[in-house]
C-alpha cells in the first residue's frame, strides 16, 4: 500500500511538471490528461449474523434444541462460507457424538458433522454450502447430555466457534 501511494505521488507531480511547461506557452493550448484509476479490495468486510446461543434443554432426560437457529449474510454483495468450527470445554466436557460417554459431557451435532472432543469439528461443504448475500443457512443441531447433569438453568455447557470467510 505504501509503495502504491508513493508510485501515485511520483506521476502526480511528473503529470504537473508536464503541464506547467506547456501553459507558460505563448496564447492558448489543450492539454489531455489521463485519469488514472487504482483499486484496492484487499480488505472486505464480512457482515454475518450467528446466534447468539445454542439452546439446549433436558426434561425428563428428553433432549431438546431450538429449530430456528441461522447464519444469515448481511451483506448486499459477496457470499460467505462457514470455513471452520469448533466445540470447546464450557461447564460441561465435549464428548464424542459418535460413542457418547462420560460424566458432565455434552456432545454435539451440528448440519451433520459431530464432535469428537473439544476442539475443531471436521466439516464439509456439503453441511455448510455457500450463503449468498442476504440469504441465511439453517443450522440443524443435536446434543447429547451426560445423564448426571443436575438441575441447572443458563449454563454455558460448551462454546461454539464458528468461522465465516468471503467466497
Amino acid at each position: 500500500m505504501k509503495n502504491r501511494t508513493i508510485r501515485a505521488m511520483l506521476i502526480s507531480l511528473v503529470l504537473l511538471f508536464s503541464l506547467a511547461g506547456t501553459a507558460s506557452a505563448a496564447g492558448s493550448t489543450t492539454a489531455t490528461v489521463p485519469v488514472t484509476l487504482t483499486v484496492s479490495n484487499e480488505y472486505r468486510a464480512v457482515n454475518v449474523t450467528v446466534p447468539a446461543s445454542l439452546p439446549v434443554r433436558v426434561v425428563n432426560g428428553a433432549v431438546a434444541v431450538a429449530d430456528s437457529a441461522r447464519i444469515t449474510n448481511n451483506s448486499r454483495t459477496g457470499s460467505v462460507r462457514v470455513t471452520g468450527l469448533s466445540v470447546t470445554d464450557g461447564a460441561y466436557r465435549v464428548g464424542n457424538y459418535d460413542s457418547f460417554t462420560g460424566s458432565k459431557t455434552i456432545a454435539l451435532k451440528i448440519n451433520g458433522c459431530t464432535t469428537k472432543e473439544s476442539g475443531r469439528v471436521d466439516i464439509n461443504s456439503t453441511a455448510f454450502p455457500v450463503i449468498e448475500p442476504q440469504k441465511n443457512m439453517p443450522l440443524k443441531y443435536h446434543a447429547k447430555v451426560s445423564g448426571d447433569a443436575p438441575n441447572t438453568d443458563g449454563v454455558d455447557a460448551a462454546n461454539v466457534v464458528f468461522t465465516i470467510s468471503i467466497v
